[in-house]
């Protein structure tokens, strides 16, 4: 067994942690370095986090996630928020996205009909279909970063269990710019693993 492998074992869905063990900042820098450096659809990085260290940040928010405990007794909380319209080209922020990449006007001009176009086709370019395409980038980088903690032997949990627009509003979000798209704890498990059931890989995959 690999050492990845191994830590993807030792994965579980935490339900509570450990209050009086903290990560060390050091080192949950580089769980956030891991989410920096994961992919997105035409690399447009359209996700940000809010981590919530203080007690006082967890416990305003706790109520809003339908008062589970991994809220408060995490090391960090980590609000996963997405961008929305900026990411609908023509915008300042596609442009800049370009332009960093040492692209010119005409290359710009190209990823704004291309990224346009499959925005358009897919009807992905407003509204409810705009921000499920956004959050998606958000779970590939908590995807990254749940992994790469493992590794750590550092636990997670993710909660999808909160009051999406009652989140926003604590933390004064305009949905047309940002929304919450995920939010994940992280921590020490305060318990042992419970046991873990899944499909046999032969349910899991067919090759043709």
């Amino acid at each position: 067994m690999n050492k990845f492998l191994d830590s993807i074992y030792f994965r579980h869905s935490c339900k509570l942690f450990d209050e009086n063990k903290k990560i060390p900042k050091e080192v949950f820098d580089e769980i956030l370095e891991v989410g920096r450096l994961s992919p997105s659809s035409f690399g447009l990085e359209p996700t940000r986090l809010l981590v919530l260290r203080s007690d006082e940040a967890k416990a305003a928010l706790r109520p809003l996630c339908w008062n589970q405990a991994q809220i408060t007794t995490a090391s960090e909380v980590v609000i996963f928020k997405s961008l929305q319209n900026d990411l609908v080209p023509p915008s300042e922020y596609t442009k800049q996205n370009t332009f960093r990449r040492k692209a010119d006007l005409g290359a710009y001009q190209a990823f704004c009909e291309r990224l346009g176009g499959y925005l358009k086709e897919r009807g992905l370019d407003s509204g409810e279909s705009l921000a499920h395409w956004s959050s998606k980038q958000a779970y590939i980088m908590a995807t990254y970063m749940v992994a790469y903690a493992s590794f750590l032997e550092i636990d997670t949990c993710y909660i999808e269990g909160y009051e999406k627009r009652a989140v926003e509003k604590l933390y004064g979000l305009d949905p047309f710019k940002e929304q919450v798209s995920l939010i994940v704890c992280f921590g020490y498990r305060g318990k042992e693993q419970q046991p873990r059931y899944r499909i046999s890989l032969d349910d899991l995959v067919e090759y043709k």
